[in-house]
C-alpha cells in the first residue's frame, strides 16, 4: 500500500502537472456533455467480451455499475486529485479483484474510453496544438487511473505470495517450473504428432494414386485425415495461446477427438457389415458434441 499512499510520487512519475489539471478542467464543460453517450458505447463495448454476463448478471447490477460508472466519469474531470481521488480509485481496484474480473478486461476498456476521448475533442477541437496538448492531459490522468486501479492486482498477488511459508514459496517455484516444462513438452509432442498425421495424409495420397484402394474408401480416408491434421494445428494454436498467458483449451482437445471419430465413421459407412460399431461411434461422437457445445455455451456467456 506504500506506493498507493504517495499518490503526490504518483502524479510526478506520469509529469502530471498543475498545467494538465488546467487542460482537463477546460475540456469538462466539453466532454461532459457526451456522458450518455459514453455510457451507452461502453457498455456495447464491453458486452463483447465472452464473460462480460458473468459479471453484470442482473438488471440491478447493471444499474449499480451504470451510476458508478457515470461518478467517476465526472470525478475524472473534477480537477481535484488528492488523497480521496486515489483512495476511491483504489477501492474500484480492489473491487475488480473482488469479483475475479481479468486485467485483460480493464485494460481494454481504457483502451476504448482513450479512443473515444480522443474522437470527441477531435470533434471538438480539430486539429492544432492546443488538442495535442488536451490529448496529452487526459491521456496521463487516464494512465494513472489504470496504474492504481491495477494496484490492487499486484497487491493481491504480492499478499498470497507474502502469506506463504519458506517451504510453500519453494514449492510454488518448482511447481510452476515443472508446469512450464509440461507445457513445452506438449507443444514439442504435439509438432511431432503433426508430422506423424501429414505423413498419414502423404499416404493416403499413395494409395489414392496408386489404386491399392478401393477409390471411394481412399477418398473418404484422404478426408477425414485432412480433418485432423486441421484439428491438430488448431489444437497447436489453442497451446501456443496458453504458452503466452491464455487459458487451457479443452476444447481443442474435444475437437481432435471428433475429428478422429469421424473419420472412424466415414470409412466403416463403406461397409454394410458395420452397423453396430457405426451406431456405437455415433454414440461416442453425439457425447462428444454435447460436451464441445456446453464448453462452446459456456465461453460465451
Amino acid at each position: 500500500m506504500e506506493e498507493f499512499y504517495n499518490f503526490e510520487q504518483i502524479k510526478k512519475d506520469f509529469e502530471f502537472t498543475d498545467k494538465d489539471i488546467k487542460n482537463i478542467q477546460k475540456l469538462k464543460p466539453v466532454l461532459i456533455k457526451y456522458v450518455d453517450e459514453f455510457i451507452d458505447r461502453f457498455y456495447k463495448f464491453i458486452l463483447r467480451f465472452p464473460e462480460a454476463k458473468r459479471y453484470l448478471r442482473s438488471e440491478e447490477v447493471v444499474r449499480r455499475h451504470q451510476e458508478k460508472l457515470r461518478e467517476w466519469f465526472f470525478d475524472l474531470f473534477s480537477g481535484k486529485y488528492d488523497y480521496q481521488y486515489f483512495l476511491k480509485l483504489h477501492r474500484i481496484g480492489e473491487k475488480h479483484v473482488e469479483i475475479g474480473l481479468p486485467t485483460h478486461y480493464v485494460n481494454a476498456s481504457f483502451n476504448f474510453i482513450r479512443r473515444f476521448f480522443i474522437e470527441k475533442i477531435n470533434i471538438e477541437f480539430g486539429m492544432s496544438e492546443e488538442r495535442n496538448q488536451l490529448v496529452a492531459s487526459i491521456g496521463k490522468l487516464l494512465d494513472i487511473n489504470l496504474d492504481v486501479l491495477t494496484l490492487a492486482y499486484r497487491e493481491e498477488e504480492l499478499s498470497r505470495y507474502e502469506e506463504m511459508t519458506a517451504f510453500e514459496k519453494a514449492l510454488y517455484s518448482i511447481s510452476k517450473k515443472f508446469a512450464d516444462m509440461l507445457d513445452f513438452a506438449l507443444v514439442g509432442a504435439l509438432i511431432i504428432v503433426s508430422f506423424f498425421v501429414l505423413g498419414l495424409f502423404v499416404f493416403d495420397i499413395y494409395q489414392l494414386i496408386s489404386g491399392e484402394v478401393k477409390f471411394d474408401k481412399a477418398i473418404i480416408a484422404t478426408l477425414g485425415t485432412l480433418l485432423i491434421l486441421w484439428a491438430v494445428s488448431e489444437l497447436m494454436q489453442e497451446e501456443i495461446k496458453h504458452l503466452k498467458g491464455g487459458g487451457f483449451a479443452i476444447g481443442a482437445f474435444i475437437g481432435v477427438a471428433l475429428a478422429a471419430m469421424i473419420r472412424k465413421i466415414l470409412i466403416a459407412s463403406l461397409s454394410a457389415e458395420k452397423t453396430m460399431q457405426l451406431l456405437s461411434y455415433g454414440g461416442i461422437v453425439l457425447s462428444l458434441g454435447i460436451v464441445y457445445w456446453l464448453l462452446s455455451k459456456k465461453e460465451k456467456y
